[in-house]
């Protein structure tokens, strides 16, 4: 099978993930060749200094912000994240409902930084929208425990608990309030509304197996330790 008909099948099966990747993807050559990855090109790209939003308007950046990273390990990391994980919980959940969760948790995250924020620092990444979506399977390990293997279970409260001791401790570095506004945000979403969905239980039984949520490999992929969001003018 040639490079075209796998994406062409990724695509089939996730597209909003696959559509997630491509526009994470142009916007870091975006960023590449538009100034490089210091502070004043990621501001200039559209990265969310909150000053900028509440002084001049300019609330594109709440958006912007999530599809920006601030060099290719930072880009490679969430991208991994994204690929396993957002596409396994868009197989789980369906497409529709998996972007939905995605963007409303990566504007709220957005909207996090910008109301409890630095209002000089410079936030961006994939992160908060990534925490959502940790948020969402999190709480749908207590409301739909027989959606999931149960390693998958222990992996997924595990990896989550690490990861929100992580961005306590290390609040200084990441980016306190992006990571915990989208996983706050994943958490109610998920609750209010994914819950009910009829098919997800099917879905998952349909493209899931063993290996996809017993042996850590998608588990592993929610360790975003080394995101470092925040870039101090």
């Amino acid at each position: 099978m040639n490079i075209s008909n796998i994406l062409k099948l990724y695509f089939k099966k996730q597209p909003v993930t696959f559509v997630l990747l491509a526009l994470n993807t142009i916007m870091f050559f975006v960023v590449l060749f538009n100034g490089g990855f210091d502070t004043a090109s990621l501001t200039a790209n559209g990265g969310l200094k909150p000053i900028l939003v509440t002084e001049n308007q300019e609330y594109y950046r709440l958006l912007v912000a999530m599809f920006l990273h601030a060099g290719f390990l930072h880009f490679f990391m969430n991208s991994y994240f994204l690929l396993y994980l957002g596409g396994f919980t868009e197989r789980l959940l369906g497409s529709v409902r998996y972007g939905i969760l995605y963007m409303i948790s990566g504007l709220g995250s957005s909207i996090a930084v910008w109301l409890f924020s630095d209002p000089n620092t410079v936030t961006i990444g994939a992160s908060g929208a990534l925490y959502g979506i940790m948020g969402g399977l999190l709480i749908l390990t207590f409301l739909k425990p027989n959606w999931f293997h149960p390693m998958a279970i222990r992996s997924i409260r595990a990896i989550s608990l690490i990861n929100i001791l992580i961005t306590f401790a290390l609040g200084g570095v990441l980016s306190f309030w992006g990571h915990m506004g989208g996983l706050i945000i994943g958490i109610i979403i998920t609750y209010l509304f994914i819950p009910d969905y009829p098919n997800s239980r099917t879905r998952y039984k349909e493209h899931t197996n063993m290996r996809q949520t017993s042996d850590g490999r998608i588990i592993i992929d929610m360790d975003d330790v080394s995101d470092d969001d925040i870039y101090q003018n």
